[in-house]
């Protein structure tokens, strides 16, 4: 608050600096153009702002033309009132500046915009700030801008984000002056509304828990259609080989005993009759085919991939990426660099349906009982120079239901169950006063009330 000595210069010798600063001298340098409002003020933002600096980079556009350029803050009221923006949308962080806001206006003699304030939209686990983006980006712990673990609209499109999926988001947010601080998982369950309806299914197994499944009373491959997505025929179909030997998780395989009734999916039924293990590691699985039994509601549900000479896996590398920053909500006294996840990023490489060599970069699919992925490269065939060929990269797409950093099948499911592993009885009790209450719960299906009461 105090008077600056310069703030008393004769128009003569602010002419002289201006030039200075206009031709991008040593002395126009260290020196800024500031405008006279009210040094002494309770709002900072009217202590004499800085409105033009001397900058001797290159424009993008005018190159090294101009030497001298306009702050933001000096900008934003001109363009907004010139380019007949009626109404600015402003968030709350610059509300000190509205008063500096409309003072531009009144002394230019300009149409008057109404601004609209709203809150700031925070994310856990992430930093918004341009300034620390970036030490991540110089510090080459992220790919770039376009990054999947970054918060920029190009890192979360590039993550499968679609823009009706976006929009979506916004649009439900409205405009609050609240401060809120909102998980990941809203704005992805939005996504998934849009995503899932349209995404083919495909399968992959994990290569290195891949298990063979060999059956017994099968013929030699064949090829059969079967559809891309069992709700939505619109989809299309799908090419899928069956074959005496398929492919199995060992997520999958280390629940099952002999005698189990299994489901291989898009196929029928099987029996298993045999299994090799190591320790606790299934090694392999022999199992009869058994089409004629149709019952399949309490039959295990598998997915699977026939091996045949015909149509060869396609090698795919899935990405899983976890949270950037470890901490979710960040205050204004932590040291971001503290709680940076340096292990964020995951790839798993598995063998994939044949069909996923027809993927194109930006494709969204289902892997059954993985999730959802964005095809960030297509696979590439054998080269005749390198006579190796490219792997499809997938990038795993968050949601509503799955962490973002599941990298397994899950547990093998049957129909009854809408692939859930049964939960036990479990007794909650309440005091209150003198009266107990005793309540007894069982998980039912999401249309029936609670199981049981007692009291």
């Amino acid at each position: 608050r105090t008077r600056e000595g310069t703030r008393e210069n004769s128009i003569e010798r602010n002419l002289e600096l201006w030039r200075e600063m206009v031709s991008g001298s040593n002395r126009g340098l260290e020196c800024c153009l500031r405008v006279k409002m009210d040094y002494a003020s309770d709002n900072g933002c009217l202590r004499d702002p800085t409105i033009y600096r001397c900058r001797l980079e290159p424009h993008t556009c005018t190159g090294t033309k101009y030497k001298v350029y306009p702050t933001y803050d000096f900008s934003c009221p001109i363009v907004d009132s010139v380019e007949g923006v009626t109404h600015t949308l402003r968030t709350m962080e610059y509300h000190d500046r509205d008063e500096q806001y409309y003072w531009f206006i009144e002394q230019l003699g300009l149409r008057k915009p109404y601004i609209w304030e709203y809150s700031r939209l925070n994310l856990q686990n992430t930093v918004l700030s341009k300034r620390k983006l970036t030490w991540f980006v110089d510090e080459g712990m992220v790919d770039g801008w376009d990054d999947p673990r970054f918060p920029t609209v190009r890192g979360i499109l590039r993550r499968g984000m679609t823009v009706e999926g976006l929009r979506q988001f916004i649009a439900a947010q409205g405009s609050s002056k609240a401060t809120v601080v909102m998980e990941w998982d809203k704005i992805w369950a939005f996504n998934r509304k849009v995503i899932d309806p349209v995404s083919p299914r495909y399968t992959a197994i994990d290569k290195a828990d891949a298990v063979p499944f060999l059956l017994s009373g099968a013929s030699e491959p064949f090829c059969k259609e079967v559809a891309k997505h069992p709700k939505n025929p619109d989809v299309g179909t799908k090419p899928t080989w069956c074959s005496p030997t398929v492919w199995i998780e060992q997520v999958d395989a280390v629940l099952l005993k002999e005698g189990d009734v299994v489901t291989l999916i898009n196929w029928g039924n099987t029996v298993i009759e045999s299994m090799t293990k190591d320790g606790d590691k299934v090694k392999s699985i022999n199992a009869k085919l058994d089409l004629e039994n149709k019952n399949f509601r309490d039959s295990i549900k598998l997915t699977w991939l026939g091996e045949t000479d015909e149509a060869a896996f396609i090698p795919c590398k899935c990405i899983y990426y976890e949270h950037i920053i470890t901490k979710p909500v960040l205050t204004k006294d932590d040291d971001f660099k503290k709680y940076v996840n340096r292990n964020s990023k995951r790839e798993v490489d598995s063998l994939g349906d044949p069909c996923l060599a027809s993927l194109k970069k930006g494709d969204i699919v289902q892997l059954q009982r993985k999730g959802f992925f964005i095809c960030d490269r297509p696979h590439v065939p054998v080269s005749i120079h390198t006579s190796v060929a490219a792997p499809c990269y997938l990038i795993a797409i968050p949601d509503s239901k799955s962490a973002p950093t599941t990298t397994t099948s899950g547990a093998a499911t049957s129909e009854k169950g809408k692939g859930r592993p049964k939960t036990e009885k479990k007794k909650v009790c309440w005091q209150l006063d003198c009266s107990k209450f005793e309540i007894y719960c069982v998980r039912r299906s999401k249309k029936s009330k609670l199981g049981r009461e007692r009291g």
